[in-house]
C-alpha cells in the first residue's frame, strides 16, 4: 500500500472553526434563495393578473402552489436549492436533504451533470411518491445539520455519499476540495467510510477517493486532471511545485514530474475572464504575465518542458494521456499513487 500525501492537515479546532463559517456562509446564501419561493395558487396568481410561463421573467410552476421567478439567472445547483425550499414547504414532516442536494446546500464542487431532482433520506420502508423528488431510503440514518432553515446531512457524510455514487473524478474534487479548505481531514473522512456496512455500493470507491485526495489541488480542473493521470497509470506528479530563479519566485506549478523536468499546467476557462465592467485589459495582462512565467520556467535548469492543457482535453478519458505521452511522459507499472489496500474498484477506470 502507499503512503498518502502529506497534507498540510488543519487540526480539528481549526476544522471545526472552518466548517462553522462554511455553514454559515452557506446557511446565509440559501436564506437568499428563499425569496424566489412563491406558495400560492394558480388561481390566485391569475386574480392578480400574473401569468406562469417558462420564459425569462415569469413565474414558473416548480411543484403543486409553489411558483418561483428568476431561475434563469440562478446556477443549477442554487435552483436546485430553490426547489430543496419548496419541497420543505410542502412535506408535513422534517426531512433530510442529501446525495446531490447536499451537494448543492454545502457547495460541493462536483464535476459531471447533477440530477435535477430533490433529494433526501428516509429509513427503510418509509412510503411516499412524489414527482421532482427522490428518495433515498436507508438503514444508516444519521444527524442532521441545518443550513438556512433546511436540514441536511452532515458534511462529512455528504462528501461519503458523493464518492459512493459519482464518478471518481467528481468523487476526487469533492475530496480535494474538502482537505484543501480545512472543511474536514483525512481521517475523518476515513471515520465516516467505515460507517458505511460493508459490501453497500460504491464503498470501496469512496475509500479510493479519500487516499488520492490531496489538499494542495486548487481547483476541480486540477482534480480533474490528476485523477485522469491515475486512472491511466502515469507516473504521480509533485504539486504546487515552486520555482526561482534570479529575480525571485516564478510561481508555483500544478504538477511537476523531475525524472522529465517536465511541468504540467492546466487552464480553466475562468482564468483569462474578462471581470463584468472590465474594457478587458485585465484578462490581457493576466495573458501576457503568465506569458512571462512560462517563458522563466522554461530558462529554469530542472524544467526541461512546460505541458499545458484546459477542461476540453482533460474530460475526455484518454485525452490528457496523450497529449502527455507527446511530452514523453509514460504509463508505469507503479505510478507511487496512494492506494487501499486490496482490489481497486472496476469503475474507477475508464477506457
Amino acid at each position: 500500500m502507499s503512503v498518502a500525501p502529506s497534507d498540510p492537515t488543519p487540526t480539528p479546532t481549526s476544522t471545526a472553526g472552518a466548517l462553522d463559517a462554511h455553514r454559515r456562509e452557506r446557511s446565509e446564501h440559501v436564506m437568499r434563495l428563499r425569496s424566489f419561493v412563491r406558495s400560492t395558487s394558480a388561481a390566485r396568481l391569475a386574480a392578480f393578473g400574473l401569468s406562469v410561463g417558462d420564459g425569462h421573467g415569469q413565474l414558473m410552476r416548480l411543484r403543486q402552489a409553489a411558483y418561483t421567478s428568476g431561475l434563469g439567472d440562478l446556477s443549477p445547483d442554487d435552483v436546485l436549492i430553490v426547489k430543496a425550499c419548496m419541497v420543505q414547504q410542502a412535506t408535513a414532516r422534517p426531512v433530510v436533504f442529501s446525495h446531490s442536494t447536499s451537494d448543492a446546500i454545502w457547495a460541493a464542487p462536483t464535476i459531471g451533470t447533477r440530477t435535477e431532482l430533490v433529494e433526501y433520506v428516509m429509513p427503510p420502508g418509509a412510503q411516499g411518491r412524489s414527482a421532482d423528488v427522490r428518495r433515498r431510503r436507508t438503514g444508516q440514518m444519521t444527524e442532521c445539520v441545518e443550513i438556512g432553515g433546511l436540514l441536511v446531512t452532515p458534511y462529512d457524510r455528504m462528501v461519503v455519499d458523493h464518492a459512493r455514487h459519482a464518478q471518481l473524478e467528481s468523487a476526487v474534487s469533492v475530496c480535494d476540495n474538502a482537505l484543501h479548505l480545512g472543511l474536514a481531514t483525512r481521517e475523518a473522512l476515513l471515520a465516516e467510510h467505515d460507517r458505511v456496512p460493508k459490501g453497500r455500493r460504491g464503498r470501496s470507491m469512496a475509500q479510493l477517493a479519500i487516499h488520492l485526495a490531496d489538499a494542495r489541488a486548487e481547483s476541480p480542473l486540477e482534480s480533474l486532471s490528476r485523477t485522469r493521470m491515475f486512472q491511466t497509470s502515469l507516473p504521480m506528479p509533485e504539486l504546487q511545485a515552486k520555482f526561482y530563479d534570479c529575480d525571485g519566485l516564478i510561481g508555483r506549478t500544478d504538477f511537476y514530474w523531475p525524472v522529465l523536468g517536465l511541468v504540467g499546467e492546466c487552464d480553466g476557462a475562468l482564468k483569462y475572464a474578462v471581470p463584468q465592467g472590465d474594457s478587458g485589459q485585465t484578462a490581457v495582462d493576466a495573458l501576457m504575465q503568465e506569458k512571462e512565467r512560462e517563458k522563466r520556467l522554461r530558462r529554469h535548469s530542472e524544467v526541461d518542458d512546460v505541458a499545458r492543457w484546459n477542461w476540453d482535453e482533460a474530460l475526455p478519458p484518454g485525452r490528457l494521456h496523450g497529449l502527455l505521452a507527446a511530452h514523453r511522459l509514460r504509463s508505469v507499472l507503479d505510478g507511487g499513487w496512494p492506494v487501499p489496500d486490496g482490489p481497486l474498484p472496476k469503475r474507477a477506470f475508464v477506457c
